[in-house]
């Protein structure tokens, strides 16, 4: 069954500095209108077939009478890619035969401050949403049929769409069961000043015997993501290394697929993590470089450190960059990359293992640390990203 799911996110309160705007302008007497969004002025739109984007309009006061909130779509390269700088985006600009407005207003009925929502209807048809492919649409506010007036600079919004993205994952017995990459050792290019790495996981069991560490992904006494150690609880992240050290504040579950994160900054000496795109830890760190090339007892592998220490569960996307990824890139980049050897040649990717049947550990950054599988079985490709 088709399943659509769209989303706009309350507005976020105007700063200080708007409101002096606003009051020396006299527009917080006649009020102001905005739309619903995200505080990156997203409005998210997930499918996997076609549906609707929803667009809703705000004022700041509750109006008397019908208000007629009109808006268009800068529906341009260029209003596209000066998103894209702002917020480290990588969105193209969504074809205008994959999208229909039911109008071009809506209304904000009397004694409301909230508009009747307005569809975008969008055709998925030719836009490769389910490989990974973002798509952007802005839209702009240009007036109402009442003294309610827009706010300077802040007219904007943009309808993203995203796919769902199906694929298989590598199942991960808990013995014997990892992948390594042997060209890393001693790989120049993965002497490292920033590094990200990043991971979508699903855990079957938690170690039970001491140490207690399943291991995730990168090289132990080095830079390691895994779940457990002595310090901490067998179901809690930990980025663990020479002078590298951080463990989540979050517990995790059985049996969920989770997309953890680390950005470890040695310019900066700051390391943060993420889970599913939302901060979880941040603190220094002193470490000042990190080298993915190092070898202790095991190499660079995934679901497997020093030998051991396996991971018993599934994983399906695996990732390292040699830069530092935005909270936003983190949580686009959860469930697939769509062109990852344009990410290595223009952006930074250094690694990316799509862990499924057809590459099984194949290096799709096309700098050639490709993952030998041992003992590693797959899932039909029926592992929905996101899961939820």
């Amino acid at each position: 069954m088709k399943k659509i799911f769209a989303a706009a996110v309350a507005v976020v309160l105007l700063a200080s500095c708007q409101e002096s705007i606003l009051y020396k302008a006299g527009l917080d007497k006649a009020g102001v209108v905005t739309i619903q969004s995200s505080a990156t002025k997203e409005i998210g739109c997930f499918l996997e077939g076609d549906g609707p984007a929803t667009l809703t309009f705000e004022s700041s006061k509750k109006v008397s009478s019908d208000v007629e909130v009109n808006f268009e779509f800068d529906a341009t390269e260029e209003a596209v890619q000066e998103y894209n700088r702002k917020y480290g985006t990588n969105y193209q600009l969504l074809p205008e035969e994959n999208y229909d407005p039911e109008s071009f207003y809506a209304v904000i009925p009397a004694g409301s401050a909230v508009s009747e929502p307005v569809s975008v209807e969008i055709t998925v048809d030719g836009l490769g949403i389910s490989s990974g492919i973002i798509y952007c649409l802005p839209v702009k506010l240009t007036g109402t049929n009442s003294s309610i007036t827009t706010i300077p600079g802040e007219q904007y919004a943009y309808i993203v769409v995203r796919g769902y993205v199906y694929a298989s994952a590598a199942s991960l017995s808990g013995s014997s069961s990892y992948f390594d990459m042997p060209s890393t050792v001693s790989a120049p290019a993965l002497e490292l000043k920033q590094c990200t790495m990043e991971m979508r996981v699903k855990v079957n069991r938690w170690q039970s015997s001491n140490p207690f560490i399943s291991s995730l992904i990168g090289v132990e006494e080095n830079f390691l993501m895994r779940f457990g150690d002595i310090s901490c609880d067998p179901n809690q992240l930990q980025l663990a290394g020479q002078g590298v050290s951080l463990t989540s504040k979050a517990h995790f579950d059985l049996n969920k697929w989770y997309h953890v994160a680390v950005v470890a900054d040695g310019v900066k000496q700051n390391c943060k993590m993420y889970i599913n795109g939302e901060l979880d830890s941040d603190q220094s760190m002193g470490a000042k470089g990190i080298n993915l090339g190092q070898v202790y007892n095991s190499i660079f592998a995934i679901g497997m450190s020093e030998k051991g220490r396996y991971l018993n569960g599934y994983v399906s996307e695996a990732r390292i960059w040699n830069r530092c990824l935005s909270q936003t890139e983190l949580i686009n980049g959860q469930c697939s990359i769509a062109n990852p050897r344009k990410e290595a040649a223009e952006n930074g990717l250094l690694g990316y293992w799509k862990l499924d049947a057809v590459n099984k550990g194949k290096d799709l950054s096309g700098n050639g640390y490709d993952g030998g599988a041992h003992n590693v079985s797959y899932t039909p490709a029926n592992i929905r990203c996101p899961e939820d």
